[in-house]
């Protein structure tokens, strides 16, 4: 992902993942907080993604339309990845990830084998 625009949404998605069940596990923020740190991004935006973690985020704050079409089955199996993160996989976790890989453009067999591969 080269652009840091396409990056800080997203780091922002993920962020939305996080916050589906409406709050933010201790494995989430710590791993949410270390991709943050090493991104590719402006210490200024480092601080803008950094506030996604104390307040929610939901799929309608999210410019989708930003992140290109051969990165959105990736954004979509990281986002897998964060909502497998504390092993306790809520309903409306599982609920955003579906209308996150609407929204993306995944199609359902590729949504299907990323929901796989993070063991959800």
């Amino acid at each position: 992902m080269n652009d840091s625009k396409h990056l800080l949404t997203a780091i922002k998605a993920w962020a939305a993942v996080a916050w589906a069940d409406g709050k933010i596990v201790d494995a989430e923020r710590l791993t949410m907080s270390a991709i943050i740190s090493v991104a590719k991004i402006s210490d200024e935006d480092r601080v803008i993604a950094m506030a996604w973690l104390d307040e929610p985020v939901k799929l309608d704050d999210l410019s989708l339309d930003r992140i290109p079409a051969s990165e959105r089955l990736h954004i979509y199996s990281v986002a897998c990845g964060v909502a497998a993160m504390d092993k306790d996989i809520a309903a409306a976790e599982r609920t955003f990830l579906d209308k996150l890989a609407t929204a993306l453009g995944v199609s359902a067999d590729d949504a299907k084998k990323a929901r796989t591969a993070a063991g959800l």
